[in-house]
């Protein structure tokens, strides 16, 4: 048998040490200037293996993250909400789910799963606002808002969670997929007062295109969906954290619209800029 590699071995996991300490220090912020040599020799050792690009950040699991966000705002049906989707979709889990939740003492999981399955279209710690096309490089963008502080799943030492962005347009005969993006989000003590805003991409190939003859208008739905991608097969869809939201773009006349052919997935959270270029759309009339 094939010796195990160094990622499958080394990088999976950081030790206990480290974990204690990232748990400690995401609660306490300010624990990381202050003389506590064990999170100084604990996040050093950290910050070295991150170094290495060989090194994974660490997922935390449903007990970390009740560890975590025990006696926070954050309430158990989001930071466990992940969990609860796997136990959904997993037929293992889905026979003995009180085991997956082993580790946590302390939770009405009946409790947790109501609230998280009466949730529908919660913004209060994502929120789209706006949906954009740059007709220049051929890509749709969406604009999001992370309000929150906390309830991503972690600080910047962990993986933290996604905000997913599913794609869908009108080009007048109904919705059509056409792709899902999405940015990396974690916990931050310094999230601006207004929140803290996210611009996802997806681009555009010219595979299939078709003229317009002259200016025409289409309908561009973007759906947010917190670390849970989003349908690809239903527009309508419901969502637990996140929303939908709807636009008019104005493609100009002799320009050439695009299908994508593949689904793209953004490789890193790009930073809105105030000068983005492109057609900014606004919501659609309800």
């Amino acid at each position: 048998m094939a010796s195990p590699s160094p990622i499958d071995t080394c990088v999976v996991s950081a030790d206990s040490a480290v974990r204690d300490s990232i748990s400690r220090t995401m609660r306490n912020p300010d624990l990381a200037s202050s003389d506590d040599h064990t999170y100084l020799a604990a996040s050093s050792n950290y910050f070295e293996k991150l170094a290495d690009s060989t090194f994974k950040p660490i997922q935390l699991t449903p007990a970390e993250l009740h560890e975590l966000y025990d006696g926070t705002t954050v309430p158990q049906h989001r930071y466990l909400a992940p969990s609860l989707t796997a136990a959904v979709h997993s037929p293992v889990i889905a026979l003995d789910p009180a085991k997956w939740f082993a580790d946590i003492t302390d939770v009405d999981l009946s409790s947790v799963t109501a609230a998280w399955l009466n949730t529908n279209s919660n913004t209060e710690y994502e929120q789209l606002k706006r949906i954009e096309l740059d007709s220049d490089t051929s890509q749709l963008s969406a604009v999001l808002t992370v309000k929150q502080s906390i309830g991503y799943c972690g600080g910047h030492m962990t993986a933290g969670s996604r905000e997913f962005v599913a794609f869908w347009v009108d080009w007048g005969s109904g919705f059509q997929y056409v792709g899902t993006t999405s940015a990396a989000v974690h916990d931050s003590s310094s999230l601006p007062a207004t929140g803290q805003d996210y611009s996802v991409v997806l681009p555009i190939h010219l595979s299939r295109q078709t003229e317009n003859e002259g200016a025409k208008t289409v309908r561009v739905r973007a759906v947010l969906s917190w670390n849970t991608p989003p349908s690809t097969t239903n527009p309508n869809a419901p969502v637990v954290w996140g929303e939908s939201l709807d636009c008019k773009i104005l493609i100009p006349g002799g320009q050439k619209v695009a299908v994508p052919t593949w689904r793209s997935v953004a490789p890193h959270s790009l930073w809105f800029s105030m000068s983005a270029r492109g057609l900014t759309a606004a919501p659609h009339p309800a």
